[in-house]
C-alpha cells in the first residue's frame, strides 16, 4: 500500500476519529440500514441494552442529517 492509503485506511479505523468520509453507495446503505434498524423495536431494544438510550438518539440524529425520518 502506498503511504498515503495507508493513512487514509487507518483513518477510518481511528476510534478516535470523529469524521468519516463515505461515498455516495455506502451513505445510501448506512441510511437504509438505520432506517430500517430505528423502525424495528427489537433492534432499538437491544441497541439500548448493547450501547445505551443516547445511541438511539444518535442513531435517529444521524438519520436525520442524512436525509431520512
Amino acid at each position: 500500500m502506498k503511504k498515503d492509503s495507508q493513512e487514509i485506511h487507518h483513518a477510518l479505523h481511528d476510534k478516535s476519529s470523529a469524521m468519516l468520509m463515505l461515498d455516495n453507495k455506502e451513505r445510501k446503505l448506512l441510511k437504509e440500514i438505520l432506517a430500517l434498524t430505528l423502525k424495528s423495536q427489537s433492534a432499538r431494544t437491544w441497541i439500548a441494552k448493547k450501547l445505551g438510550n443516547e445511541y438511539i438518539k444518535i442513531g435517529e440524529k444521524l438519520l436525520k442529517t442524512m436525509g431520512g425520518i
